[in-house]
């Protein structure tokens, strides 16, 4: 997605900063021809109208996990507060003695000035805030276009005032219709920006572990991230789309029969569902995750439904601590081996793990066995192609960064089973027989 600023994110502010100058003219001209005393009218209004705005800019709503709700309540308060005024200016157009006395004047200062520019503030504050916190960088600021409106509609009100049969009233009509346009548009802008709602949140001594769910309103999209710092270790679809995990579908490819033995070992793999898979749908199989970062096994487990817990359970084994070292006491062989890019990208990438690392991740690999890489953009000669191994690179069809590199011994298991799901061939195919 783009991360250039939408093309339509200034016109809303243009047309609230429009509407309160109109706003904020109009109470000045009825208030003060009805009103004694010009100097002392006129420092009353627009003392109240800056107070009036000021305060709802500074009600600018907190971090929030209804942001964008709140706005549209904004939105909502700011057109019954001009309707209030119109209906006000109405009257008091028609009624002459309404605002004779300090009372209607105290009223009319209130509902004329005050209601709408606070109104406007709390808009434009919203507005504010929302794009404060756009992880998009696509919404602008609200100022400068707001700036630029105040002056146009201060012109308007000015040119139109003077000509009948414009009376204040009908300005106000035409604020309601300008900030109709602009709620409308703000959901225009809205609508194609991307949502992040953080769900929980860990500290790691590898930067920062939260889970964020990220929708695109615009097209219906809705994923669920857990990220490593700013690395994405995994998305998870929230609308149901289907698409099966790349590495559940590189040992469903290869999954032998169910009275067949099947030890599968998984390096990063504190994120992956690999491991129910197996137990689901394999009797016999076992599996050993190592991973760098205890959070993350734990909020994968609440928010990813890996069911994967530190320690050793029925054919599962989790452990967490430094690659390196783990790697260090795992006894071969297994007949499928994955690594789990994403969790070496905060170290680095592929080349990260020590020659020493990559070797062991070979040799405990049995004679007839797998050995995938992925999901991540593996970096150039990585990783190296064992002599005497076979090899292809297939890349997913729905995630364009991702791309899964097949490395087999030169054992008798040189083909897959089953197609890869969501899976196409880049490089030559799956390896053949």
């Amino acid at each position: 997605m783009s991360d250039r600023p939408h093309r339509l994110s200034w016109v809303a502010p243009l047309l609230v900063g429009a509407s309160a100058a109109i706003a904020a003219a109009v109470a000045g001209v009825i208030l003060l021809y009805a009103g004694p005393g010009f100097v002392r009218s006129l420092t009353t209004v627009l003392a109240v109208e800056g107070v009036a705005l000021g305060g709802g800019l500074w009600s600018a709503p907190s971090p929030g996990l209804d942001l964008i709700d709140r706005l549209r309540r904004r939105w909502l308060l700011c057109l019954v507060a001009f309707l209030a005024a119109t209906l006000f200016a109405t009257s008091w157009s028609a009624v002459q003695d309404l605002g004779a006395g300090r009372a209607g004047q105290g009223i009319g200062l209130v509902i004329l000035a005050a209601l709408p520019l606070y109104a406007c503030g709390t808009v434009l504050g919203g507005m504010s805030s929302v794009t404060e916190r756009d992880p998009s960088g696509r919404l602008r600021g609200p100022g400068a276009a707001a700036a630029l409106g105040a002056g146009l509609g201060f012109a308007a009100t000015g040119m139109l005032l003077l000509r009948a049969p414009i009376i204040p009233a009908s300005l106000l009509v035409a604020c309601l219709v300008l900030l109709s346009l602009g709620g409308m548009t703000t959901g225009v802008v809205l609508g194609s920006r991307l949502e992040i709602q953080v769900r929980a949140s860990r500290a790691a001594w590898g930067g920062e572990v939260r889970v964020e769910d990220r929708r695109l309103p615009k097209i219906g999209l809705a994923v669920r991230c857990l990220l490593e710092g700013e690395h994405v270790r995994r998305r998870m679809a929230l609308n149901g789309d289907g698409v099966v995990p790349w590495d559940v579908a590189v040992a469903r490819a290869v999954m032998p029969g169910a009275n067949s033995p099947w030890r599968v070992l998984v390096l990063g793999g504190g994120t992956s569902s690999l491991a129910r898979t197996i137990l689901r749908e394999h009797p016999s199989g076992t599996i050993e995750v190592l991973e760098r970062t205890g959070a993350v096994v734990e909020l994968a487990r609440d928010h990813l439904d890996t069911d994967l817990t530190v320690g050793l359970a029925e054919r599962v084994s989790v452990r967490v601590g430094n690659l390196e070292d783990l790697l260090a006491d795992v006894r071969g062989p297994y007949d499928l081996v994955v690594v789990d890019t994403s969790a070496l990208a905060p170290m680095g990438g592929i080349s990260a793990l020590s020659r020493a690392a990559r070797t062991v991740l070979v040799s405990v690999l049995g004679d007839a066995g797998l050995l995938a890489w992925g999901p991540l953009v593996p970096e150039p000669g990585m990783p190296e192609v064992v002599s005497g191994w076979r090899h292809a690179i297939l890349g997913r069809t729905h995630h364009q960064e991702e791309e899964v590199v097949i490395l087999t011994g030169p054992g008798d298991l040189a083909s897959f089973s089953t197609p890869l799901d969501g899976f196409i061939p880049m490089n030559g195919g799956p390896p053949a027989k």
